[in-house]
Order: C-alpha cells, then sequence, then structure tokens
C-alpha cells in the first residue's frame, strides 16, 4: 500500500506528468468526446458514462492487480496511481503565475474554464487561487482518498468520473440531462475529500500563524457558488488570506480586496502543508493497519473490513 503511494507521489514531484499514450484520462475523454451528443436525455448520459469509464478503468486499475511478476506490478501500479493526480504540474502553474503578467494570464487559462484574455490582475490571481485549492480537492486529495477506502481502483474511478464531469457535466440545455449522471457521480465522490480539505486548510492556516480576518463558515453559509463541493475550499481560502475571490457574473466570495502577488505565494505555501498533512493522516492510516505491506494487494479499506 505504502510503498505504490510514496512511489506515485515520488514520480509526480520528480517527472510530472506521463506521456499522454499512457494517460487513463485521455482515453476515457476521448472516448467520450465521440459518444457526447446535444439533447440526449438522462439515460443516454448514463450510457456514455460506463462506456467512457469501465474499459479504461479495468485495463488501468484492475488488470495490473493480478500481474505475477512482483516490481513490474509495483512499478505499473504506482504509476498508473500518479496518473490519478497532479501535484507538481498545478503547483508549477500557479507558482510561475505569481508576477500576475500575460504569461500569467495564459499559464492560468490552462486550469480554469472562464475566459481570461481581458480579465485584470486581481481576477488573473482570484482565478489561480480558486483553482488551486478546487484542483486540490478534486485532482489530489479526492483520488487518493478513495485510494485509501478502495485501492487502486477507487483512485481511478475517482478520476475518471472527474474526467467526464469535466466532459459532459455542463449545465447547458444541449447537455443538461446528458450530463447529469456524470455531474452527480463526481459530486458524490467529492463530497467529503472537499469538507476533509477545508478542515485541513484551516489547521494548516493556523500552524502558519495565519490570522483569520473574517469566520469562514459566515462565507460557506452565505456564498453563492453553486458547487456545494467548490464552495468549501474556495470559501475558506478568501477568509484565511482575507481576500475577495470572484468569477465574474457567477458568484463573489470574501472580503476586502483582490488578491495579488503576496496572496499567491501565501495560498502556495497554504496548499502545500494542507496537503502534507494529508498525506501524513492517510498514511498513518494506513501503516496502522497493514504496516508498509510491500507485497498486498491494494484494495484500500474494503480488505481490512
Amino acid at each position: 500500500m505504502l510503498p505504490i503511494l510514496f512511489l506515485a507521489l515520488a514520480i509526480d514531484l520528480l517527472f510530472g506528468e506521463p506521456p499522454i499514450y499512457i494517460h487513463p484520462v485521455v482515453y476515457t475523454g476521448k472516448i467520450s468526446e465521440k459518444l457526447i451528443k446535444p439533447y440526449k436525455g438522462y439515460g443516454y448520459g448514463i450510457l456514455i458514462w460506463f462506456i467512457s469509464v469501465i474499459p479504461v478503468e479495468i485495463i488501468f486499475s484492475i488488470l495490473p492487480i493480478y500481474i505475477p511478476i512482483i516490481p513490474i506490478k509495483l512499478i505499473l501500479m504506482a504509476l498508473f496511481l500518479k496518473t490519478t493526480f497532479s501535484i507538481k504540474m498545478l503547483y508549477d502553474i500557479v507558482s510561475k503565475s505569481r508576477e500576475l503578467d500575460e504569461r500569467a494570464r495564459n499559464l492560468v487559462q490552462q486550469i480554469v474554464r472562464r475566459d481570461l484574455s481581458t480579465a485584470d490582475k486581481g481576477h488573473i490571481a482570484s482565478a489561480a487561487i480558486e483553482s488551486l485549492f478546487e484542483s486540490l480537492v478534486d485532482g489530489i486529495i479526492s483520488p487518493l482518498f478513495w485510494f485509501l477506502i478502495l485501492g487502486l481502483p477507487g483512485a481511478m474511478l475517482q478520476r475518471l468520473a472527474n474526467t467526464m464531469d469535466s466532459m459532459v457535466g455542463y449545465k447547458t440545455k444541449e447537455l443538461y440531462k446528458e450530463g447529469y449522471f456524470s455531474a452527480k457521480v463526481d459530486t458524490i465522490m467529492n463530497y467529503i475529500p472537499a469538507r476533509l480539505t477545508g478542515l485541513l486548510m484551516v489547521i494548516a492556516g493556523k500552524l502558519l500563524g495565519i490570522k483569520q480576518s473574517s469566520n469562514p463558515f459566515r462565507f460557506l453559509k452565505n456564498t453563492q457558488i453553486e458547487s456545494i463541493n467548490a464552495r468549501y475550499p474556495i470559501c475558506i481560502a478568501s477568509a484565511l488570506l482575507g481576500v475577495k475571490l470572484e468569477k465574474k457574473g457567477y458568484y463573489t466570495v470574501g472580503e476586502g480586496k483582490l488578491p495579488g502577488k503576496e496572496e499567491i505565494e501565501k495560498s502556495l505555501k497554504l496548499f502545500k502543508l494542507t496537503l502534507f498533512l494529508f498525506i501524513v493522516l492517510l498514511s498513518i492510516i494506513y501503516y496502522s493497519l497493514y504496516g508498509l505491506a510491500f507485497f498486498s494487494y491494494p484494495y484500500g479499506l474494503v480488505e481490512f473490513f
């Protein structure tokens, strides 16, 4: 269990993203892209979810478990686990955007859906910080949370479910019914990780000596953010950083000015410590149940119970 997790983390931090031909997200994305048809119904949305997710899930997370040669199994499982999260790429994009110049505009545009072509520096910084912590949930902590619960198949399922949400889960007339199932599955899988991330962010803020200018739970109560999961990291980040985070035309969270370079740097420290706390917590739970379990099958807590 733990060797696979630590090796996957090392691969991410040292090498970043693997080639696209071994990235399961790419295959699920390509399959769903060919199947998406505007104005289809709820049933069709369920059908394309299973067609796009299950074959990739089997190939990248189920079959490697049964490879008889232990070293090859260990390496493949660590590599495939790494494809479920992305720490280095996310951190590098936000870190390189701190100067809030034209390069920053292009970098942040890679990780947000909103159009930043005419955005000012404050809104570019806001987009970077919002995406940093929202992606901390669904792009890092959530797949590793499901690795704890269901092993590699759980982590892969979360990653592919999140991919389907990004492909078809738009609330437009064309895709509302078709994307309903994808959106709901993604919401369910990120429900606990989002709240756990929020709690760890508050603890990390305390450890960093950040004095909260506002109560994040007050922001949560009054937020305009539609996503019941994204509101947790975004509202808490706003309160800890003491700034306003805004997606024009959709929501404004927090009080004060829009963020700048200083707040981006502070957010990166908060990101690192929050993630570190989660990795420590996850490792303690695993070690308490299994020890190092170097050659065990990573079925997660389901195996334990």
